[in-house]
């Protein structure tokens, strides 16, 4: 009898034991927040970096952007995510509070699914939609009879609030039960929690903000202990890789469409359905960039996408600018191997652009001025099918006058796929 009694207590310990512990793990995850997942307020020292987040962006910027409660929203990929910063002083003051809820790696229809979510969350009613060539490359050999919206969407879904989606309770419900009870008892998150505080102390950790933007200071780390040339020549390696698949076009859905083309459509229409203003851009690269796409055969195809975008926007009657140049802000010449002091004004690599190109672009797409874009010359035309021509025929003349100008450049990058 003792013996059992003795047993019954153990187990009465040893579960208190678990569920205390399980408790206090849920105690320093809610605090830390390692994940951006509960808006716990950031404390400098504490918990204000968040490495996790950076790493989990598609969890964690549905939360993010409910906290924000925004009025304008940037979407798209990686490079508006690095490049504009909501807290940029180019912003109109009647555009704030404005969150950025690019996603790296995402195709558009789920980059377009997560601004609507953002718009949503804040009652926004402004929205700077990046486009992407990379984006919108499919394989043409493979045809679709139709797109499933559900199924393009059934892993990420549940996190968004979206006024078309008849199930968006329920599945919502479920979605953030789940998100939020793992990472509180979770072990993982207990570690990363850890980690979090831990790494406060690092200037150059990854991180997402509070508003969505992704500072770029592991960026900074490389430029600093490696040099900028690092960058360019992995960049420049990964888009030669990419842009020499086989087989690429635009279209899979049909004789003229696809299903990121299809998804840009439904975005516009949703758009224009909720009252919400939408700007479109095409993001800016650095000349490397353009060249490979000339190398590699896929210029024709770039242009044939820019008519397809000009088109859409005006189906729609919404503006389409395109950053795309071959000037001085394009063809900054990388910092050779070694120099790890020099880095470049407008570029982190051929695809990513700095938050100072993004407050040019910020300046020609809200026409404002601020005092950290300035200048007539600035990037930025406005698109459309009557001027496209004459837009797309300078921009072929000043990248073929770029790689004339830095003829060793560019062969290495032809043959190579890598910057000097």
């Amino acid at each position: 009898m003792e013996h059992g009694q003795n047993h019954i207590a153990f187990v009465r310990q040893l579960s208190a034991a678990f569920l205390a512990t399980c408790a206090l793990a849920a105690a320093v995850n809610y605090a830390v927040d390692p994940y951006a997942l509960f808006g716990t307020p950031r404390v400098a020292g504490f918990n204000a970096l968040k490495p996790a987040a950076a790493e989990r962006v598609r969890v964690s910027k549905p939360y993010m952007a409910t906290e924000v409660v925004p009025r304008t929203v940037i979407g798209g990929n990686s490079r508006p995510e690095l490049g504009l910063d909501p807290q940029s002083a180019c912003w109109p003051a009647e555009y704030h509070p404005v969150f950025n809820s690019g996603i790296p790696g995402a195709g558009f229809h789920m980059q377009a699914r997560y601004a609507m979510h953002a718009l949503a969350a804040g009652d926004g009613n402004r929205v700077f939609m990046g486009v992407d060539f990379s984006d919108f490359l499919v394989d043409d050999r493979r045809q679709h009879e139709r797109i499933d919206w559900s199924l393009a969407e059934a892993d990420y879904i549940g996190r968004l609030s979206l006024p078309d989606f008849e199930e968006a309770s329920l599945t919502r419900i479920a979605q953030t039960t789940a998100d939020r009870f793992k990472s509180l008892v979770s072990l993982g998150t207990l570690v990363d929690s850890i980690s979090t505080v831990l790494g406060q102390g690092d200037d150059f950790s990854s991180d997402r903000r509070t508003d969505g933007f992704n500072p770029g200071d592991d960026y900074t780390a490389i430029v600093r202990t490696e040099g900028q040339h690092v960058l360019f020549a992995q960049k420049n390696r990964d888009i030669a890789a990419s842009l020499s698949r086989p087989h690429q076009g635009l279209y899979d859905y049909g004789p003229d469409s696809s299903a990121d083309l299809e998804a840009l459509r439904k975005f516009l229409r949703e758009a224009a359905d909720r009252g919400v203003e939408v700007v479109l851009f095409i993001n800016p690269y650095h000349t490397h960039y353009l060249a490979q796409i000339e190398f590699t055969g896929k210029w024709p195809l770039f242009e044939q996408w820019k008519r397809e975008l000009a088109r859409i926007a005006a189906e729609h009657d919404v503006p389409l600018w395109d950053f795309n140049t071959a000037d001085g802000y394009a063809s900054e010449t990388p910092p050779p191997p070694g120099d790890r002091r020099s880095e470049l004004l407008w570029y982190w690599e051929p695809a990513h652009y700095k938050r100072e190109m993004g407050d040019l672009m910020i300046q020609k797409m809200t026409g404002g001025t601020c005092e950290n874009a300035s200048g007539a010359d600035a990037p930025g035309v406005l698109l459309a099918p009557a001027t496209l021509d004459a837009h797309l025929r300078r921009l072929r003349e000043d990248l073929a006058a770029a790689i004339a100008s830095a003829p060793d450049e560019y062969e290495r990058l032809r043959h190579l796929g890598t910057a000097p």
